[in-house]
């Protein structure tokens, strides 16, 4: 199935989830600009315009479907986060990959609430499912316990820490690696 040609919008029991759209950058900017300690643990700084916000989205636009899916995650009709599968890559030279990178973050407000868990579930399913991806990938800081939880509630396998994987804040950081080959996610769906 032609990766065009896919249904990308995804209902689960209290989430709907569907590509991110730019009518979604005032909200998203809202809410990292109000919680700007969020992107602490990201790739990223908080946005100080909605011109950056809108920047990104527009980047991620020219990578859909094939590079990247990025979704806006709706809990109870609001947009209150984002996940993604990211660094999309199905061949490199003669080799087959078929691997993504799972990303995400939440709004404060719904922390403890298990939507993200619900959230990647969802995406690992489709991931797996519908885009046909072998393995999935995800990592964090080793000081975000929250992300950590999460990762492990999906049911992720830790392979490994990245010692000094980049350097954020005058620091160099290390970066704990999990992943999860589609084997391992049917058993846990059996």
């Amino acid at each position: 199935m032609s990766p065009k040609s896919i249904q990308y919008e995804i209902k689960t029991e209290r989430l709907f989830l569907r590509p991110k759209r730019m009518e979604d950058v005032s909200r998203v900017f809202e809410i990292l600009n109000e919680n700007p300690e969020m992107t602490r643990f990201m790739s990223f700084d908080p946005p100080e315009k909605i011109e950056d916000t809108q920047k990104f989205f527009l980047e991620k636009e020219k990578e859909f479907p094939e590079k990247s899916v990025v979704w806006s995650i709706f809990f109870q009709d609001k947009l209150v986060g984002i996940i993604s599968l990211e660094d999309i890559c199905r061949t490199q030279n003669a080799w087959k990959i078929d691997r993504a990178e799972l990303g995400y973050w939440l709004d404060p407000l719904f922390h403890g609430q298990g939507i993200m868990t619900e959230a990647g579930q969802a995406v690992l399913a489709f991931g797996f499912e519908k885009l046909g991806l072998h393995k999935i990938t995800v990592g964090h800081l080793p000081q975000n316990s929250a992300s950590q939880r999460v990762i492990e509630k999906l049911g992720f396998r830790f392979v490994g820490e990245l010692r000094d994987h980049f350097f954020r804040f005058g620091q160099w950081w290390n970066d704990k690696q999990y992943e999860m080959i589609v084997d391992e996610f049917q058993k846990q769906d059996s």
